[in-house]
């Protein structure tokens, strides 16, 4: 159980962006994005992120943007594993998670004179959420459940005749009554919790320079702020004793080792097994040392990490305006992050999660490519692509190579100038992922996905427009199969299972554009 409480955290510390973008980036930072989606070719305030080479094709002057996005994502697993049926329900169990992120920021400004244009963004560009399991993760109850499951095996080890025939009868008249509170116990219950927070945030600056009336240029960079949070539980673990009263584990089973160890000690039994065939010894010294083992494995565990890192990356950017047709370039260099552990709890033994450990945890590099053009004088249609290089970024676990493919994404979207004074959009958005079975974990999976914007452009004055959007993303689901989901050294119980991965997002946002 300890090991499958690190392997949880270890997936917890690659947690996916509960915000728009690929595994890790997080593309969400303005509302025009979300009602729009394809905004890579855009000469407005949010070119100042989405496509900055773009900023010398409007009017001198300065703009200025501030948004704020509301996220509400649900990930659940179902697992399907026999041993589930030990605390009283049946062998598939639902496991609710949550992200939510009631408010995530972001500032854009942005100044052009002449040739020349400088922006700044301030904002989240990783992660953007905290995700929560109240319940646990299904491989942390199956650690659980392979308490029952193994008291289950050493009865049906005990009726087999070849180890009674084999035994001395001195230790097989001593066995039923010794081994009755053992096999008794056919419940548990657990109470497990895991959550994790994770943002990327981010300061970047650049200056554009438009080389002749058609083409421009940008060059920018952006220094990130990792901050990540991290803890989860697996305590009060409680199973049934002979007269079918929820007790302690942790304390039940170390009573019952006592009783095992005074008679693995007793002189005359330490001489019978002497004489035993190799085979047997070892499922009766197993036997003996099972009390031990699940008093050991059922005591409480708690892990309570934090982690901090920067980095820097360059930005280069593209952007070609010729009657009425806007294509924009952009180039995000990888981001080397490594965040240092702060540990209060390590109860996973694990080094990764050792106070003063230093982790992977780097932003991939993006290649943004986009086209806008006016059809009609009160209607543009855009369309874009996102490349994002996860597999050449660093994780944590060196998870980016059980990635099949990097992550794309393909973006259209359709603007309405309605009224003089109102916008109306809405954009489509394919986000085709190379997660692998691999790849995913309880705590972080992620699948391709279909995501669909709309909003509306209000100008309040001359200078003043109001932004609200709305996303609502769909995932595919993912089921994986499991050959071995928990293995315990009792008895070399191995077992097999099913996860089915789902997914939902909805992003709210809200935003005010100022033109001075």
């Amino acid at each position: 159980m300890k090991r499958t409480l690190a392997l949880g955290l270890i997936c917890l510390s690659t947690y996916s962006s509960a915000l728009a973008g690929g595994l890790l980036n997080n593309t969400s930072l303005h509302a025009l994005y979300l009602r729009s989606l394809a905004r890579n070719a855009s000469t407005a305030i949010d070119a100042a992120y989405y496509n900055p080479a773009g900023l010398v094709f409007t009017p001198d002057g300065w703009r200025f943007s501030i948004n704020s996005q509301t996220v509400f994502q649900k990930r659940d697993i179902e697992a399907t594993f026999a041993p589930f049926a030990f605390n009283g329900g049946g062998t598939t169990k639902r496991f609710e998670g949550t992200a939510t992120a009631p408010i995530v920021p972001t500032l854009m400004a942005s100044y052009k004179k002449g040739d020349w244009a400088f922006s700044a963004v301030a904002g989240v560009f990783g992660g953007g959420g905290k995700a929560r399991f109240d319940k646990g993760l299904p491989q942390f109850e199956a650690a659980v459940s392979m308490i029952p499951t193994t008291t289950q095996a050493i009865k049906a080890l005990l009726s087999n005749p070849t180890l009674g025939s084999a035994l001395p009868s001195g230790i097989a008249s001593q066995l039923p009554a010794l081994t009755a509170p053992l096999t008794a116990v056919n419940k548990y219950s657990v109470d497990s919790r895991l959550e994790g927070l994770q943002y990327t945030l981010g300061l970047q600056l650049g200056a554009t320079y438009r080389i002749n009336p058609y083409l421009s240029a940008h060059l920018g960079a952006r220094l990130s702020y990792a901050y990540n949070t991290y803890t989860g539980y697996i305590r009060n673990i409680r199973v049934n004793n002979q007269a079918g009263e929820m007790v302690s584990a942790p304390t039940y089973f170390a009573a019952e080792a006592l009783k095992y160890k005074a008679l693995a000690e007793d002189p005359a039994v330490k001489m019978a097994l002497a004489s035993l065939p190799p085979a047997v010894l070892g499922q009766v010294r197993t036997l003996l040392g099972a009390p031990a083992a699940l008093a050991a494995g059922s005591v409480d565990k708690h892990i309570e990490v934090k982690q901090t890192g920067i980095g820097i990356a360059p930005i280069i950017g593209l952007h070609l305006s010729y009657e009425g047709l806007n294509v924009g370039a952009r180039y995000e260099f990888r981001t080397a992050l490594e965040v240092k552990n702060q540990t209060k709890a390590n109860d996973s033994g694990m080094e990764q999660f050792r106070d003063g450990a230093k982790v992977a945890n780097d932003m991939p590099a993006v290649l943004a490519i986009g086209a806008s053009y006016r059809i009609l004088p009160d209607l543009t249609a855009s369309v874009g692509f996102n490349h994002f290089f996860e597999k050449q970024a660093r994780m944590s676990g060196d998870k980016q190579k059980a990635l099949s493919h990097n992550t794309s994404e393909y973006l259209f979207g359709l603007e309405w100038n309605a009224l003089s004074w109102l916008d109306v959009s809405a954009g489509l958005q394919l986000t085709r992922k190379g997660v692998t079975d691999d790849y995913q974990s309880n705590i972080h999976f992620d699948m391709s996905s279909n995501s669909y914007g709309l909003g509306v452009g209000i100008d309040l004055t001359k200078e003043i427009q109001l932004n609200i959007a709305y996303m609502l993303t769909d995932y595919k689901k993912h089921t994986k199969a499991i050959d071995s989901y928990v293995s315990t050294a009792l008895l070399g119980v191995n077992t097999r299972a099913t996860e089915v991965y789902t997914r939902k997002n909805q992003i709210f946002s809200v935003g005010i554009d100022y033109t001075l």
